[in-house]
């Protein structure tokens, strides 16, 4: 497969094929080089020790900000794993979180629309409120969707 060059004069870059790109992975050399160019606007081309600090600075803000957020997901991970090893009920007679029994003599129940078990009114979280045919999650699955919404 051929080399890609993009721009003209002095600004062209040469997007490399698969076989670059994985030899370059390998030594860890960047995806793309400058080609053309002499070894005058190469050293042009240096950061000077403020840019790098700046640079550095930036890097590691985000570094920090990740390691926050792999924490708060990790909370919402274990509290979400916790709830579903305290369900008390089979889902099917009894309500899956609390146990409560459900049917004519029991407490009303409703589906869960991602899961297919059967919660009380108290445990199920009304999805779609206001319409003729409301959706019906349990707190186990409206946690979980909470999860995919907040970690991405």
């Amino acid at each position: 497969m051929a080399d890609t060059i993009f721009g003209s004069g002095n600004d062209q870059w040469v997007c490399p094929n698969d076989r670059q790109l994985a030899l370059r992975a390998k030594l860890q050399t960047g995806w793309s080089v400058h080609t053309y160019q002499t070894e005058k606007q190469r050293r042009k081309q240096h950061l000077s020790p403020a840019e790098v600090e700046a640079i550095l600075q930036v890097i590691q803000r985000a570094e920090r900000l990740d390691v926050l957020e792999q924490q708060r997901i990790g909370r919402l991970v274990e509290r979400l794993e916790t709830m579903r090893r305290n369900v008390m009920g089979n889902g099917l007679s009894q309500c899956l979180l609390c146990g409560e029994v459900l049917g004519f003599l029991g407490s009303s129940s409703v589906f869960c629309k991602d899961c297919r078990k059967k919660v009380c009114t108290k445990c199920g979280i009304e999805a779609s409120p206001g319409q003729k045919r409301p959706l019906w999650l349990c707190k186990i699955c409206s946690e979980q969707r909470e999860v995919w919404k907040r970690s991405g």
